[in-house]
């Protein structure tokens, strides 16, 4: 066992640095998971720099800008774009949650008494209808009036539990006031600091926390920057354009909610396959509730199929095509992993760190790895010798 242990320890750790930069990377773990009370706004000012210091580094090598003016004008046009946001669209999207909200308590008691709607009606016939043409003795062990009240049931149940989670997860977070004025104040000027004298930062990070060997972080930083630059902007926009697309069809085809679902569709491409499956659910309700069971319910979920479809088989392989892209596997791990140790966020960032790690294990340097492909090559070469001198002795 101690053998064995060795010989990983050797593989993954000869190399100069390798061991500094593990416990470099343990450290920003543990900080993050026990002091995210402490260092969320650095982090939150980290991540945005991050995103932005492509405009950046585009202003200064397009029109010959220092560091500071280029970061002075990628912050007003951040700020202006944030301002912008919360003053035109956040309150519209505020306003319709809240009339969802409300409609949906109003639903939920409604279906808690005796008064049922035609959407019960349909439910419970339709359920009734598909029990009778089942073989014997299946029918007679249901009515019509149990089939009506489990549907009332089972109704008031989602719509009980939907709403408690609205009002004891969902609503403490958002209407947490003073976090989010802190957010608003500290994390631009953290954020501009941080684009403005990032080659004093960086040179600050090396010296004082890799002062041994430098070298392995910057050949392991270029390796990954480029695949997690595409990946972050290609997301970006991603979002916004399924987001504008969803909105506007929704708003042309008269569904109610329009800007709330198409937020909430574009919210969930940021999670893969899990985003989308719980997104669909109100898509689908809604349209339900608003039309009833009818043909222009179909023809609006035809049209949600449709962006969808054109989403993953045409917008996704052309914003992705130079990123890294993820096996469902791991994408879902991710999700899990993630979001069981930081909640939301966990979620939220669950597919750049998976990127992150899928990167340091895929260009981790390994001393054996390397020697065995020295090997093979040295070995290649001599075959390739062995064959050019047995081709000339035949012709010979």
């Amino acid at each position: 066992m101690i053998k064995l242990f060795k010989g990983w320890y050797s593989r993954h750790f000869s190399e100069p640095g390798t061991i500094e930069f593990a416990f470099v990377l343990l450290a920003a773990f543990v900080v993050v998971y026990y002091f995210m009370w402490l260092v969320g706004p650095l982090v939150v000012a980290l991540c945005i720099a991050y995103c932005l210091d492509w405009l950046v580094r585009l202003l200064i090598n397009k029109f010959k800008l220092k560091r500071m003016p280029a970061s002075i004008i990628t912050m007003v046009l951040f700020v202006g774009l944030s301002i912008g946001i919360i003053v035109f669209i956040v309150p519209k999207i505020v306003q319709q949650a809240n009339q969802f909200y409300t409609s949906l308590q109003q639903i939920s008691l409604s279906a808690q008494g005796d008064r049922k709607d035609d959407f019960d009606t349909i439910i419970s016939t339709r359920t009734y209808e598909f029990i009778e043409s089942l073989p014997d003795p299946i029918p007679s062990m249901f009515s019509q009036n149990e089939v009506d009240q489990y549907v009332l049931q089972a109704r008031s149940s989602i719509l009980a539990n939907t709403t408690s989670f609205i009002r004891n997860q969902v609503m403490p977070s958002v209407v947490n006031a003073m976090t989010w004025l802190m957010y608003m104040i500290i994390v631009p000027i953290f954020t501009f600091l941080m684009l403005a004298n990032k080659e004093t930062l960086q040179k600050r990070f090396k010296d004082y926390i890799l002062p041994t060997n430098q070298d392995i972080i910057g050949q392991f930083w270029k390796r990954i920057n480029g695949q997690l630059e595409a990946y972050i902007r290609g997301k970006v926009l991603h979002i916004i354009i399924i987001t504008i697309v969803n909105t506007l069809a929704f708003m042309l085809l008269g569904v109610n909610y329009a800007f709330l679902l198409g937020f909430g569709v574009g919210l969930s491409v940021i999670i893969p396959y899990v985003g989308a499956a719980l997104i669909t659910i109100p898509v689908v309700l809604i349209p339900v509730f608003q039309f009833g069971f009818c043909t222009y319910v179909i023809w609006i979920l035809v049209v949600y199929l449709i962006i969808q479809l054109l989403d993953g088989n045409v917008l996704t392989p052309f914003l992705f095509s130079k990123a890294m892209n993820l096996d469902a596997f791991s994408i879902l791990s991710a999700i899990l992993i993630f979001g069981g140790l930081w909640g939301f966020w966990g979620v939220f960032f669950s597919i750049p760190l998976a990127t992150f790690i899928g990167s340091m294990v895929k260009y981790w340097p390994i001393k054996d790895k390397e020697g065995a492909e020295k090997d093979n090559s040295n070995e290649d070469k001599a075959e390739d010798v062995a064959k050019q001198e047995a081709i000339s002795s035949s012709k010979d």
